[in-house]
């Protein structure tokens, strides 16, 4: 299979961000008509006239980053014809739909969440190694659509190892909120060994600790193991027991941060997974998406 060019169709040109924007609101807007709705049914038909009326309210995609109120998701065509995983790309549009932060569009049958090891800092998987396998799990389910890649679907640093400030200021917010993504996505992944990954450990613990129940593979059991050592003895004591820690030092605050939350959750209601979800939605949704919030260096 081909990767797609810069020369291919859907690439934008001159002049062309306009059009190419309308149509990635028209595509978010079809996605949401034929999209398996898991909220409250009696509020549908509501809720979806109130996300066409916001998608057609966004005037550029500038507008998406600063408002934080969408969801960048890769299309099945795209995550199945690509030889490796692309990087976020705002020229690449036809990529993508824009789905709502918000409890209901998100579900478990259109949508995937990958997991998976960074092999490198400036790719996650250069040889695409576990992409093929990604691919290979995820062909032959033909229920869903769309897939959430960290790599593809948020702002990534440039080789100066920045963001813009808008991009940041999006992508600052979608770490805040992306435990939504975990918990109501279907969860693919693939590990190759186990290695001492705090994401990954928070990733699996998310899943698990938000379902009644999980998969167990060789290639998760070890992490599986280590969530339910973190809920009897506490995240600090395994996290320093096998010497768990994050490729960008800094974020291993936000991780043991985001596994506290969990453990503690499960902690206080050990069997209302139900409650301990609404709570945690509650708690990761986006704030305000007044455009005022932001501002620009």
């Amino acid at each position: 299979m081909a990767t797609l060019g810069s020369q291919e169709k859907g690439v934008l040109g001159p002049g062309s961000v306009s059009a190419a924007f309308q149509s990635l609101v028209n595509r978010s807007i079809a996605a949401l008509e034929t999209i398996n709705f898991v909220g409250q049914q009696d509020d549908y038909s509501t809720y979806l006239e109130m996300n066409r009326l916001r998608l057609r309210g966004l005037d550029s995609i500038e507008t998406v980053l600063k408002n934080r109120s969408h969801w960048f998701f890769q299309l099945r065509s795209s995550f199945l014809d690509q030889d490796q995983l692309f990087k976020f790309d705002l020229s690449r549009l036809d990529r993508y739909i824009l789905l709502p932060i918000d409890y209901g569009w998100v579900n478990n049958r259109d949508c995937y969440f990958i997991s998976h090891y960074w092999r490198s800092a400036s790719h996650p998987d250069p040889d695409g190694t576990d992409l093929r396998m990604f691919q290979q799990d995820l062909v032959s389910d033909t229920l869903w659509s769309y897939v959430w890649v960290d790599w593809t679907c948020a702002p990534q640093v440039d080789g100066d190892g920045r963001r813009t400030p808008l991009e940041q200021h999006y992508f600052e917010k979608m770490l805040q909120c992306m435990q939504m993504l975990v918990r109501d996505c279907a969860f693919e992944w693939r590990f190759p060994a186990w290695e001492p990954r705090a994401w990954i450990l928070y990733e699996v613990a998310e899943n698990a600790l938000s379902h009644y129940s999980c998969t167990v593979t060789e290639d998760n059991r070890l992490f599986l193991c280590h969530v339910k050592e973190m809920v009897r003895f506490g995240v600090h004591s395994v996290l320093n027991k096998y010497k768990y820690r994050c490729t960008n030092a800094s974020d291993m605050d936000l991780v043991t941060g985001k596994l506290e939350m969990l453990v503690i959750l499960a902690k206080i209601f050990p069997k209302d997974f139900a409650l301990r979800r609404t709570l945690l939605d509650y708690l990761n949704k986006p704030g305000s998406t007044v455009s005022g919030d932001w501002v620009g260096g």
